[in-house]
């Protein structure tokens, strides 16, 4: 069993002086003395003020922690120790005697000693508040399944035991059986029992089961009841998210950041609703004002930089992708060099060099040996658009050695040997790029040019209808048609 929790020893003894023993002789009292403790247990809910005041507390990285841990949140919970006589189970008068003489005092002194007894009390014929108040010892000291058991126990004797019902879903919450929760959740409201909580966690537990229509309807009936929660508000602008309903997710986000421009989680999910809007340059103003604030993470960074790219601001994507890698090291090399080879596509040699340069010196030793090995094939083309052919097969070399299956580096350094006449070289390398999957069909035309060079042509054609078998285009049917005149006239020439 688990160390007692502070709060069992202070606040909770509290709630049993007003609460329990009310209950425990309401049976012998006149109406107007039931109702005078009825008032004060109502009155004195709450521990004394210097008490710690916490109920099977939430982490504070959980989505539901700001809900759960709110201090009213954790009051009402508290007060859950009470008795509301006028709709709940009863005690009888034997009931009330151990309750008052046995089970309080062990309450009072330690709830953790009062299981034993409460388990003892809690049999089928008795009063369903034994096993709710069972029920509860357990949920507050973190006992989840136990606590879920006997507040079903208590339900079964007294299927309209608000308390239990609402303590119920709580504690499944709690435990993270989300689809569980969402019947006791529902059945706490039907029985009166609505609050601003109960239709938050229940639309919490819609999400997590992807019922997004019913999420935003729990989310927005939550509301109702404390229109100012920022969490509740959130779900609703999840909820439409899910349901492509963007328009009405910008919109709930630009009222909630107007009360909340410092929260970076906003500006982060309103770029998100931008880009499913297809509106990358509306996206990058509010990446930028997480850059600006300060509180951009790498990975919204080079987000970034793929929106100014994707609007052909290149020195804007470069700053950006480059504060990107710095900020998260190797980890994020990855992105930042699909940019480079972007560029490299685009003929941007200076920026793609300058992002390459920016990559190597902030990654440094964490740089992840795929993505070095896509370094070293991106300058080796780097290096060929700037002629510098020696450096560029350096490079390929060294990454064909470290993963002799590139098949792509393969084709790069056979079209380099190609170049500077060193056939059998280049025949090599595209020979052994098109045993690899997907290159396959490059690899036999690679092999076809280096056999048309050499006016090898009838070889050159059957290479070139391998290709062609492999992977029909256009282009390589055209030129094989012109290698099969050539293969044509060479026989005819006797050569």
């Amino acid at each position: 069993m688990n160390v007692p929790n502070p709060i069992l020893r202070t606040g909770f003894a509290a709630l049993i002086l007003a609460g329990l023993i009310t209950e425990a002789v309401q049976g012998a009292e006149p109406r107007s003395s039931r109702r005078r403790d009825r008032n004060a247990a109502e009155n004195a809910e709450l521990p004394p003020a210097t008490a710690p005041v916490t109920f099977a507390p939430m982490p504070e990285d959980h989505p539901l922690a700001a809900t759960w841990n709110d201090p009213e949140f954790t009051r009402r919970l508290l007060g859950s120790y009470g008795f509301q006589s006028d709709r709940e189970p009863r005690l009888s008068p034997e009931e009330q005697v151990l309750y008052r003489e046995k089970i309080v005092p062990l309450l009072r002194e330690d709830p953790l000693k009062a299981i034993p007894a409460l388990t003892e009390a809690a049999q089928p014929g008795a009063s369903a508040l034994f096993d709710f108040t069972l029920g509860n010892v357990q949920f507050q000291s973190e006992d989840l399944t136990n606590a879920i058991v006997n507040f079903e126990k208590a339900l079964a004797k007294h299927p309209d035991f608000l308390r239990a019902q609402k303590n119920l879903a709580f504690a499944l919450v709690r435990a993270g059986r989300y689809s569980e929760a969402i019947r006791p959740l529902a059945r706490t409201a039907s029985l009166g029992g609505a609050d601003g909580k109960v239709f938050g966690l229940l639309g919490f537990a819609h999400m997590n089961e992807s019922r997004w229509v019913s999420a935003e309807a729990a989310y927005k009936q939550a509301l109702l009841y404390e229109p100012e929660n920022l969490d509740f508000k959130l779900g609703v602008v999840k909820a439409f998210i899910a349901l492509s309903q963007y328009d009405a997710a910008a919109a709930m986000l630009d009222e909630l950041l107007q009360q909340f421009p410092d929260r970076d989680n906003l500006w982060a999910l309103q770029a998100n609703v931008f880009i499913q809007k297809e509106q990358p340059d509306r996206a990058a103003v509010n990446l930028e004002m997480l850059r600006r604030l300060g509180r951009a993470t790498p990975a919204q960074l080079l987000l970034l930089g793929d929106l100014y790219m994707a609007q052909e601001a290149t020195s804007l994507a470069l700053d950006a992708y480059v504060a990107g890698v710095a900020g998260g090291a190797g980890k994020n090399a990855g992105r930042a060099l699909r940019a480079a080879e972007i560029l490299v596509g685009r003929g941007a040699l200076k920026d793609a060099r300058a992002l390459v340069e920016g990559v190597r010196s902030s990654a440094g030793a964490e740089l992840e040996s795929a993505d070095g090995l896509r370094m070293l094939k991106l300058e080796a083309r780097m290096a060929f658009a700037e002629g510098a052919g020696d450096k560029a097969i350096a490079s390929l070399e060294t990454l064909l050695e470290k993963n002799p299956l590139d098949g792509e580096a393969l084709l790069l350094a056979g079209d380099h040997y190609l170049r500077v006449g060193d056939r059998d070289r280049a025949l090599i390398r595209y020979e052994n790029a098109a045993k690899i999957e997907g290159f396959e069909a490059e690899g036999l035309v690679k092999q076809a040019q280096v056999q048309v060079q050499a006016q090898h042509y009838v070889q050159a054609v059957d290479l070139l209808r391998k290709a062609q078998k492999a992977r029909p285009r256009d282009t390589v049917q055209r030129y094989l048609e012109r290698v099969e005149q050539l293969a044509l006239r060479s026989k005819g020439s006797g050569s």
